[in-house]
């Protein structure tokens, strides 16, 4: 009886490692997310699922630089995918950045948001700094999508739009 040796070819490597990130950032193994993901941007540097693992695994451990630095490389491979941009914002507003968070929210929304989070997000970063204007068009746009069944509801849609608009 002979014993036959499979060999994993480089690509179910890295399809074992991603899911393995996946699975380890699950059990909230953190440690083990992140050596997995970097074994498989190891193998493969041009998909973006693995960095944008590494992003979430940092997001998790409230290290947003980090996770800022991930999530852009995801960006790179990956610019018309409103996800990226919305995880780029999300750090940016950890970190205070509200400009750059806008920017990354708009560009979200220029990608297609389907559900409308980073409209949501942008109509709260607008109110918060008092551009009442400004948020009550995103307001209005969310509310659009939330009647197409795509948008994030928040009670403060109603408000920052009904105050501006009644």
């Amino acid at each position: 009886m002979t014993k036959t040796h499979l060999v994993p070819c480089p690509q179910q490597i890295w399809c074992y490692l991603l899911q393995m990130g996946h699975e380890y950032l699950e059990l909230k193994n953190t440690a083990a997310a992140i050596t997995a993901y970097r074994r498989a941007v190891d193998i493969n540097r041009r998909d973006y699922r693995a960095w944008y693992g590494l992003g979430q695994t940092y997001e998790i451990l409230q290290m947003p630089l980090y996770a800022l630095y991930y999530f852009g490389k995801a960006c790179e491979l990956r610019p018309y995918d409103s996800r990226m941009w919305t995880a780029m914002a999300e750090c940016y507003e950890a970190i205070g950045n509200i400009p750059n968070a806008i920017l990354c929210y708009e560009r979200a929304v220029t990608n297609r948001d389907p559900q409308g989070i980073a409209l949501n997000k942008l109509a709260k970063l607008y109110e918060a700094m008092g551009d009442m204007d400004k948020a009550a068009y995103y307001y209005k746009r969310n509310l659009d999508l939330l009647d197409h069944g795509g948008a994030v509801r928040s009670s403060s849609n109603f408000k920052a739009y009904n105050v501006n608009h009644s």
